[in-house]
């Protein structure tokens, strides 16, 4: 009444194959028990500190295609990676302004189209030259920057940084649109639309 047949368990699981140094299921790939054992031993083994860096390099490059991300952390004691040990980049350039790691875009591209305000940071450089005002947004889920130098612009983000400041909550803007206005000459201002 409680057994099991060995048949019917291994038909749930699958059946394992070993190919390159791999044991293979539907669901994962793990490194074969003899590397693993090997691995250990080698690591224990040896003392001098290049030769034992040389053995973790080797094997870090068998176990980064497999998922051994846990047995590399129980052999190795090091994670390999400064994100699994804490460390972030800190989003900021090395003159201390933020940095959006988004796509560039031109603000042609989104007059007239909604967006979502989300953060923006004051007197960044670029080729056309100081002052300028880099700017993220959301639209359609997607994440983006534009750069302006636009007075009015800048004087309504300005406002809206000074208001935070004050204890307000502003960002994120929903619903945001960039309108623009022919000054003549070839000369635009840009606004956000009240």
């Amino acid at each position: 009444m409680g057994t099991k047949s060995i048949g019917s368990e291994s038909g749930a699981r699958g059946r394992r194959i070993d190919f390159l140094g791999y044991c293979f299921t539907k669901d994962n790939v793990r490194l074969r028990k003899g590397m693993k054992k090997n691995f250990a031993r080698k690591v224990k083994q040896v003392k001098s500190r290049k030769r034992n860096r040389e053995i973790r390099a080797s094997y870090w490059g068998w176990c980064k295609w497999g998922d051994c991300k846990n047995l590399w952390r129980t052999i190795t004691n090091n994670d390999m990676s400064f994100a699994d040990k804490g460390i972030r980049q800190s989003g900021k350039t090395k003159d201390g302004k933020k940095f959006f790691d988004v796509r560039e875009t031109r603000l042609m591209d989104i007059l007239n189209v909604p967006i979502t305000v989300l953060d923006f940071e004051t007197d960044v450089k670029t080729k056309q030259g100081d002052g300028r005002y880099c700017v993220l947004f959301e639209q359609d889920g997607r994440r983006g920057k534009f750069i302006t130098n636009c007075y009015n612009l800048k004087d309504v983000l300005d406002q809206a940084r000074e208001a935070e400041n004050n204890g307000q909550k502003i960002f994120p803007v929903e619903d945001v649109i960039v309108k623009r206005r022919p000054l003549g000459d070839g000369k635009s201002a840009y606004y956000f639309e009240e």
